[in-house]
C-alpha cells in the first residue's frame, strides 16, 4: 500500500522527481569519476598513508561538495511534500507510516540513479583519456580501480543512510510541529504577560517609546547594512596586496553576501516595492519575485562561489604539478556544472509552485507577452546577479595573478568561460522550464 502510494506520488510529482534523480545522477557519476583519476599511481591518493596533499584537498573537498547538493536536493524535495504529509497525518497516519513513506520514494530514486550514474561515468573516460593526453602530452589515462569503486559505494551507501535518516527526522518535526500547533490553538493567551506595561503610560509616553524603538531599530539596521557592504568590498582590495590571501579574505566577502540579502538586498526590494519608485508594474512584479529567489538560493550562491574561489586558488598554486593542475580544472569544470545544475533545479522546483502568482497577474490584465517579460526580466536579474558578484571575486584574483605573471590573459579567459556556460546553459532550461509550469492555463492551451 506505502509502496503504491510512493510510486504514484513520484508520478504525480514528476519535475520535482526528475530534477531530484538526476541530482543523483550527476553526483553518482563525478564521484565515481574522481576517485578513479584521484587513485592512479601519479597522483596518489589514498585514504591512509596518502602522499599527496593537494589531491586529498580537491578530493575531500569535491566529494563533500557532491554530498553537500544531494543534501540541498532532498531537503527541498522532502519538504515540498509537508503538505501532502499533513494530509496523511490526518487521515490517520503514524510516525512509522510517514518514515517509510519517504523512504521508499528516496530508495527508488537513489537506487535508479546509481547505475546510470556509473555508467555515464564509464562512458566520460575515454573521451577525457583523449583529452587530458592532448593537453598535458603524458602518457596518463584513467583507469578503472577496484578501490575506487569500493570507495564509491561506501560513499553512495553513506549518502542513503543519512538522507534516509534526515527523511525520518523531517517526519519526526512535522508530526511534533502538529502537536505544538493544536498547543497554541488550545491556549491562545500563553504568551502574553498578565500586565501590561503600556497600560500605565499615557498616550504621550507610549509614542515616544515607539519612536525611541524605532530609532534604535533604524540604527541598528544602517550599521548592519554597512557591515555587510564593508565585507563584502574589503577582499576586492586585499587580492591585489596580497595574492596568498585569496582564499582566507574571501571567506569575509561570502559572510558579507550572505548577511547582505537579508540586511541589504531586501530591504532596497521592499522600500522599491512599498514606496511605489517606478511607474513600471512588471518591474514591481520582478522586484517580488527576485526578493523570493535571493532568500531561497543564497545557500547555494554562496556554495557556487567559495567552489570556485577554492578551487582557482588550488589550481594556481605556486607548488602545482602538471597532473595536479589538471585534477583541479577537471574539479572546477565539474564543480561549476553541478552546483549551477543544483541552482537551476532549486529553482525550477520552486518555480513549480508560483502557478497562483502567474493566474493573480493573468486576472490583473497581465497579457501573456507580459508575463514571458517578467519571468525573462526576474531569471535574468538573477543570474545576473550571480555572474556579477562571481566575476567581481574570481575577475580581481585573476588579475592580481595576471599582474603577478602567474596567469596569462587566455588562461583567466579560458577559466572566466568555464564558469560562463554552465551559468548560461542553466538560465537557458530555467526560463523555459518557468515558463512552461506557469504559462500553461486552460484558456492559453
Amino acid at each position: 500500500m506505502i509502496v503504491r502510494d510512493a510510486i504514484r506520488s513520484l508520478k504525480n510529482s514528476m519535475a520535482k522527481a526528475v530534477f531530484y534523480w538526476l541530482t543523483f545522477v550527476l553526483t553518482s557519476m563525478f564521484v565515481f569519476l574522481f576517485f578513479n583519476i584521484s587513485m592512479s599511481e601519479s597522483l596518489g591518493f589514498t585514504w591512509i598513508n596518502n602522499n599527496n596533499d593537494t589531491v586529498t584537498t580537491v578530493t575531500v573537498f569535491v566529494i563533500t561538495i557532491c554530498l553537500i547538493i544531494i543534501f540541498f536536493a532532498n531537503d527541498f524535495f522532502v519538504k515540498n511534500k509537508a503538505r501532502e504529509l499533513a494530509i496523511r497525518l490526518v487521515c490517520g497516519a503514524t510516525f512509522l507510516q510517514l518514515a517509510e513513506y519517504l523512504l521508499v520514494q528516496t530508495f527508488i530514486l537513489m537506487v535508479i540513479a546509481i547505475p546510470f550514474g556509473i555508467t555515464g561515468a564509464l562512458i566520460l573516460v575515454p573521451v577525457l583519456n583523449g583529452i587530458i593526453s592532448s593537453i598535458l602530452n603524458s602518457p596518463f589515462s584513467i583507469g578503472i580501480y577496484p578501490y575506487a569503486v569500493l570507495t564509491t559505494i561506501i560513499i553512495l551507501g553513506l549518502v542513503v543512510f543519512w538522507t534516509t535518516y534526515l527523511n525520518l527526522s523531517f517526519a519526526y518535526r512535522n508530526s511534533a510541529s502538529m502537536l505544538l500547533n493544536e498547543r497554541k490553538l488550545i491556549n491562545p493567551l500563553s504568551g502574553f504577560s498578565m500586565i501590561d506595561d503600556n497600560f500605565v503610560l499615557t498616550e504621550k509616553e507610549k509614542e515616544e517609546r515607539r519612536k525611541e524603538k524605532l530609532a534604535r531599530r533604524e540604527r541598528g539596521a544602517k550599521f548592519r547594512k554597512i557591515a555587510c557592504i564593508i565585507l563584502f568590498l574589503f577582499p576586492l582590495i586585499v587580492f591585489h596586496f596580497n595574492r596568498d590571501m585569496a582564499l582566507v579574505v574571501s571567506i569575509f566577502g561570502m559572510v558579507g553576501f550572505y548577511l547582505g540579502v537579508p540586511n541589504v538586498i531586501i530591504p532596497e526590494l521592499n522600500r522599491l516595492t512599498r514606496d511605489s519608485k517606478t511607474d513600471d508594474p512588471e518591474l514591481l512584479a520582478v522586484a517580488g519575485f527576485y526578493r523570493t529567489d535571493l532568500t531561497i538560493l543564497r545557500s547555494n550562491i554562496i556554495l557556487f562561489l567559495a567552489s570556485a574561489i577554492l578551487l582557482v586558488c588550488i589550481l594556481l598554486g605556486r607548488e602545482t604539478t602538471p597532473l595536479e593542475m589538471m585534477l583541479s580544472l577537471l574539479s572546477y569544470v565539474v564543480m561549476n556544472v553541478l552546483l549551477s545544475l543544483a541552482i537551476m533545479f532549486k529553482f525550477s522546483t520552486e518555480v513549480y509552485s508560483r502557478q497562483k502568482y502567474f493566474m493573480t497577474l493573468n486576472h490583473l490584465g497581465y497579457v501573456k507577452e507580459d508575463r514571458e517579460r517578467i519571468i525573462n526580466r526576474e531569471v535574468g536579474l538573477l543570474y545576473l546577479t550571480i555572474l556579477i558578484v562571481a566575476l567581481l571575486y574570481l575577475g580581481n584574483i585573476f588579475l592580481s595573478m595576471i599582474f603577478g605573471n602567474v596567469l596569462t590573459w587566455n588562461q583567466a579567459g579560458l577559466l572566466i568561460l568555464f564558469m560562463v556556460i554552465p551559468l548560461g546553459i542553466a538560465w537557458l532550461f530555467t526560463i523555459f522550464y518557468y515558463k512552461r509550469s506557469v504559462l500553461t492555463q486552460p484558456e492559453e492551451k
